[in-house]
């Protein structure tokens, strides 16, 4: 049903890209309940606003490494940014989070949405539309039989405005005992 006119959200459910956003949430909650103890998963209708974490700080909308196109490797330097969702309507740039986490290698960089918001605007010509995702960079994409509207960003754009880094957190098991190393 992938990339079909008319997919529901029970459809992506259980699909490899929400298994890989379910895993970065996790992640991301265990690093951030380290700084913020008291840190909970967003309820179901802060979801539906694009909010997966929500502790003193603010909430937070957490994004997966992502590569440029399908069947390709993650790369942390891709950066998809929505604008649009898939049926048209304003996408999570435009949604309620205080805060985006974008997933790297060994961290994840935290912006303002608002920041970011208007660096992506002011980066992105979305009225230069590309037919590939590897053209998307600074330019609008719509993927096939969507209403999207999304582009790349480099993860070095998320520099040039205010950020902070939160680190991974790597848990290594022997059979006796559990060790939390932070890199």
């Amino acid at each position: 049903m992938r990339g079909e006119k008319g997919q529901t959200y029970d459809d992506w459910i259980g699909s490899e890209s929400w298994k890989g956003g379910q895993e970065a949430e996790d992640a991301f909650g265990d690093a951030l309940r380290v700084k913020y103890p008291f840190a909970r998963r967003a309820t179901l209708q802060e979801q539906y606003k694009h909010i997966d974490w929500v502790c003193i700080a603010g909430s937070i909308d957490v994004k997966a490494l992502k590569s440029r196109r399908r069947g390709t490797a993650k790369d942390e330097d891709t950066i998809w940014v929505e604008f649009k969702n898939n049926v048209g309507k304003p996408g999570w740039l435009y949604g309620e989070q205080d805060f985006v986490a974008f997933e790297g290698l060994q961290d994840y960089i935290i912006v303002r949405t608002g920041v970011l918001r208007r660096l992506a605007e002011k980066l992105c010509n979305t009225a230069e539309l590309v037919d590939s995702p590897r053209e998307a960079l600074y330019k609008g994409y719509s993927r096939r039989n969507r209403d999207d509207l999304i582009s790349i960003i480099k993860r070095s754009d998320l520099f040039t405005i205010v950020h902070k880094k939160l680190n991974k957190i790597c848990h290594i098991s022997t059979s006796t005992t559990q060790e939390t190393l932070n890199f």
